[in-house]
């Protein structure tokens, strides 16, 4: 079995013990969050009281069904491809780090320029940009259906993508709340994929399309 189709497993059963826990009556009062609150990355809840392991394990957290579904959609569509590519040792590496990076370089950028945050950051998001950056090096001319309908070049894709995570991020310093979105982590999973790319010695692959 494939690492991808592991941590797409691994994710849902996670999400159901959020989902159980949440909805049993005699849990519900005092530990109906208790996953979120232990396993979602809070810095405040980090510095206060030691839980250093949310820096790795909030990418197994998800906030409803809408937010799993399209992390894990994305993950089913974009990670055999890179697993196959990388090998499933160095993909599985690739996967978490980058996760840690995006968690890192999220509390970072928040705790520097909006001090030390109480909600907290949950999500696959961060580890699946990284997969997303390294398909968009790796595969640049594959087309990519944005939305489903909008194709483009892989590497355009990410560029795009990138951009509006940058953008958000910077209008959600300024603005109000942005519907949750953790835009600095998402493009911190990217950066740390490009980091990685670099290091583990993968670019882009020679693919010899039908039309050449």
């Amino acid at each position: 079995m494939t690492y991808t189709l592991w941590l797409i497993i691994i994710n849902f059963i996670v999400f159901f013990a959020q989902v159980v826990l949440y909805n049993v009556d005699f849990i519900a009062d005092s530990y109906g969050e208790i996953v979120t609150d232990v396993l979602g990355l809070n810095t405040k809840t980090v510095l206060e009281r030691g839980y250093f392991w949310q820096y790795f394990t909030y990418m197994f957290v998800h906030a409803d069904f809408t937010h799993i579904f399209f992390n894990m959609f994305g993950l089913l569509v974009f990670g055999p491809k890179i697993e196959y590519t990388m090998g499933k040792s160095k993909f599985l590496k690739y996967y978490l780090i980058c996760g840690l990076g995006s968690s890192v370089f999220y509390s970072l950028i928040i705790c520097t320029l909006m001090g030390v945050s109480n909600i907290p950051m949950v999500g696959a998001s961060g580890a699946i940009f990284g997969v997303l950056t390294a398909f968009g090096i790796m595969y640049p001319r594959d087309i990519v259906y944005v939305q489903f309908f909008i194709p483009m070049p892989a590497i355009v894709f990410i560029c795009f993508y990138g951009l509006i995570q940058l953008l958000g991020g910077v209008l959600s310093l300024f603005g109000p709340q942005t519907g949750g979105i953790a835009y600095f982590g998402h493009l911190g999973g990217m950066i740390t994929g490009i980091i990685l790319l670099k290091w583990f010695g993968f670019g882009r692959r020679r693919v010899r399309y039908f039309w050449e």
